[in-house]
This record gives structure tokens, sequence and C-alpha cells, in this order.
């Protein structure tokens, strides 16, 4: 099974709960782990004590480009990405590979997302729209035939492109149902900050990115007009939000102003370029 598959983590500060992580994954599986805050010492610490792992540093590239950059490395049939502020059980792959066998080709698989695991017999597996893009597992051919990840898009909605390009591809998305994992939150951090200051901005850039990633989304599979016509009474009611919390409470207009600067900058075509200015590796690519 281990040579058959290999784990890609995106990661962002994520220290801790990668270590966590790779508990529960076997040491014969090639790990794969995109930094994207260049932490040298994630590098070192894991590198030196396991052989089977590989830590590549990267200036801020996105979730979606942080994965199609990682699938250049994989040589197997299978790769598994685990974000960060997932927590899967040791029989999570090998039920996940084993129940992937059993499909001839698929665009993407996801483990059961549930808080408690069931005794599901056999391995079962179901069609869905949508994945839960907390863990993914992809047939390597079909991410690379189909492109991987839009890297236009740096934050949000990267997923949701994926799957809707298969859909029209006509490539289809499966859950595997006696392979679980859990999800704390939908927009849960799995980043560790040194302090406030930076927590906080990093919540703005998010904001920020949350309304520039759904306009282009709308915008490329709905057309300009359809996604004009969706977001302009959001960013309406953003604008009085932004008066209303500018005259009440100061410190909650900065996050709707990045709501609505993110939003205005997706609708006149500007690139997805806000990064965090905590990074020392910062860079707008």
């Amino acid at each position: 099974m281990s040579e058959s598959i290999t784990v890609v983590i995106p990661s962002y500060k994520s220290k801790k709960r990668i270590i966590k992580h790779i508990k529960n994954i076997s040491k014969k599986i090639k790990i794969i782990i995109i930094e994207n805050s260049a932490d040298k010492n994630l590098k070192e610490i894991l590198e030196k004590k396991n052989k089977n792992i590989s830590v590549f540093l990267q200036k801020n590239i996105g979730y979606g480009r942080a994965i199609n950059f990682a699938s250049k490395f994989v040589k197997t049939k299978f790769f598994f990405v685990i974000n960060p502020d997932t927590t899967i059980y040791k029989d999570t792959i090998k039920k996940l590979v084993l129940t992937a066998n059993k499909v001839k080709n698929f665009g993407a698989m996801s483990p059961n997302l549930y808080n408690k695991k069931k005794n599901i017999k056999g391995l079962t597996y179901r069609e869905e729209k949508n994945l839960n893009g907390g863990a993914m597992l992809f047939k390597t051919k079909i991410f690379k035939k189909l492109n991987g990840f839009d890297e236009n898009i740096f934050l949000y909605y990267e997923d949701n492109d994926y799957f809707t390009k298969c859909r029209f591809k006509k490539v289809k998305l499966y859950t595997a149902l006696s392979a679980f994992f859990f999800h704390k939150k939908r927009n849960s951090s799995s980043a560790t900050f040194k302090n406030q200051n930076e927590k906080k901005y990093a919540s703005l850039i998010n904001a920020w990115h949350g309304q520039w990633s759904k306009f282009y989304y709308m915008k490329k599979y709905k057309g300009y007009l359809f996604a004009l016509y969706k977001s302009l009474p959001r960013l309406i009611l953003m604008i009085f939000q932004l008066i209303l919390n500018f005259i009440i409470n100061y410190n909650k207009s900065k996050f709707t102003y990045f709501k609505i600067e993110g939003l205005f900058c997706s609708i006149i075509g500007l690139k997805s370029f806000k990064r965090t200015k905590y990074d020392k590796d910062f860079s707008i690519l």
C-alpha cells in the first residue's frame, strides 16, 4: 500500500499540527510538506528525524499552488492531501487506498467526515457533487490531466473550483464511507501566531480573500454579469456596515473594509494580491 500513495500537507505556520499528523502516518509512506511560511526550523526538525519526509519551503504561494507544486514530485498512483486543521485516524489512509482501488477513475475521493467512527462493513463509496476539502485523495494522472488547482486563487474556493471542473469534465467525485477523518471547524486555523496583532491581521487577510475568491469563482463559471448581479447587494450592505462600524466600533470596521476591498478588487479584475505583512518572505507571485 505504501508504494501506491504519497501524503501531501500544505502548511502555513502549522508545525504543532503537522507533528501530530505524522504520528498517524506509517513511516513507509512518503510525505511531502509545503511550508508557506519558509520555516527553516520545521524543515530541520522533520527531515532530520524522518527519512520519509521532504519539506519544501516556499514564499506564501497559497493553498492550491502549494498542492500543484507538491504534485510535481509525486511518483505514486495516488496522493492524499491533508489540511493541518484536520485529524485522520491510523486506518484512514489504508481504507481510503483500498476503496480507491475499486474505482476505475475519479477526480477526488474524501474520507467520511464524522466526529465519531461508525462501523461500516465493506469498502463502500458514494458519489458526490462536492467534497470536504479538509482531506482529499487524488489519482495522480487524473489530477495532472485536469491541470490541478486554479493558481489564480490564493485562498478559499480552490477546492470548489476543482470540483466544478471535475463535473464539467464528467469526472466523478466520491466519499469513501469506511475511512474517517475529523474536521473541527470549517474556518478553523492551524497556524501558530507570535502575537495577537499577527493573528488579527491574518483574519483580515482571510476576509479579503474570501470575498475576492467568491466573486472570481462565480465569474469563472456563471459569467461576469451574473457574479456582479449576485455581489452588488452584498457590496452595498457591507458599505453600510462599514459606515455604521466606523461610528460604533472602529476595530470592527477594519474587518468590513478588508471584505469590501477584496470584493471590489475582484470585480475590477485585479489579481489576488493581498498577503500578510508579517511574512518575512512576503511576495506577490
